[in-house]
């Protein structure tokens, strides 16, 4: 399992191919987005060829910069890639209700990727 304990500027993250686990939760709105991001784009690319169950990416982020969001859609692009490789990956995305931008960040991400999606409004 790939494991990050929540900090006050990065999410929690728990990432395991062999559990079908995909978690990305909390605040992600660090100086030094890249060394956060990189190696889970490094473990994606690693570990989602050895994927054998479906598998359901979750995205919780309450307050995220624009870095982020950038590599938020890097490893939907590569998630894209692996479920037209056969892959069974799904996306969801959890906001809460009254966040709007959080919501059209979503609905953005439904517009650019032909990818199972799914919105989830929390109260």
């Amino acid at each position: 399992m790939y494991f990050i304990q929540e900090s006050s500027s990065t999410p929690l993250v728990k990432l395991s191919v062999e559990d079908c686990l995909f978690e990305i939760k909390g605040l992600s709105f660090s100086n030094d987005a890249d060394s956060f991001y990189k190696p889970i784009i490094e473990w994606i690319e690693k570990e989602f060829p050895k994927l054998k169950c479906e598998i359901t990416c979750e995205f919780y982020l309450t307050v995220f910069n624009s870095v982020t969001y950038k590599y938020v859609l890097n490893m939907i692009t590569k998630f894209l890639k692996f479920n037209k490789e056969g892959k069974k990956i799904k996306v969801v995305w959890f906001y809460d209700s009254d966040d709007e931008d959080n919501r059209e960040s979503a609905q953005d991400i439904t517009e650019l990727f032909n990818i199972p999606f799914e919105m989830k409004e929390l109260s």
